[in-house]
């Protein structure tokens, strides 16, 4: 049984803590953000958060939260994108876990032009296609363990700020990329513990 504990942001698997994909991520990528300080990304978290809000209300016919005009930009950016290429969005916010390893939360499985597919909502002003290919390809993982799918497709739905939305495919990552890495993220877990 997975749970999840908000204000700290940690995942228990049968009560006990487990990793989640952001940290898996943070492994990865241990720079991401070394140069951005900390107001501004918690400035950028929270506009993402916002659009991820506004984005699930209207899928589920709720009243949208408050938006700034370029919030209400990427909106319009996502019904675009909606409409151009088809999206029937199945699940939003769903957690998952890969056993005891890793949990984490999705943002999206839609039929995408005919195709089951995971997609992930991205506000920033540029799109990392490497980090978003381990992130799904982790989510992938888990939901294959858990539920036995597979998608067909992995996607980023870009929503940057002033820009114009962007439905981009993501290159998954193999079962062995990702269980080599999770071996490496574990022991290097280990050998901090120690």
């Amino acid at each position: 049984m997975i749970e999840f504990i908000e204000e700290e942001h940690l995942y228990l698997y049968d009560g006990i803590i487990i990793p989640s994909v952001s940290e898996i991520l943070h492994f990865i990528f241990p720079d991401k953000y070394k140069n951005v300080d900390e107001q501004t990304l918690q400035k950028k978290a929270v506009y993402g958060s916002k659009v991820h809000e506004a984005i699930e209300c209207l899928e589920q016919g709720k009243t949208l939260p408050e938006l700034d005009e370029n919030q209400e930009f990427s909106i319009r950016q996502w019904q675009y994108l909606k409409e151009k290429n088809n999206i029937k969005v199945l699940i939003q916010e769903q957690m998952i876990n890969y056993g005891d390893n890793y949990a984490g939360r999705f943002d999206m499985v839609a039929n995408v032009n005919g195709y089951l597919s995971l997609c992930d909502i991205k506000t920033t002003a540029t799109l990392d296609k490497e980090y978003l290919s381990w992130q799904l390809s982790f989510y992938e993982l888990a939901n294959e363990s858990m539920y036995h799918t597979r998608f067909d497709k992995l996607y980023a739905i870009w929503l940057p700020k002033r820009n114009c939305g962007q439905l981009i495919e993501i290159e998954r990552k193999s079962r062995n990329e990702l269980l080599d890495v999770l071996k490496k993220f574990k022991e290097s877990r280990k050998e901090v513990e120690e």
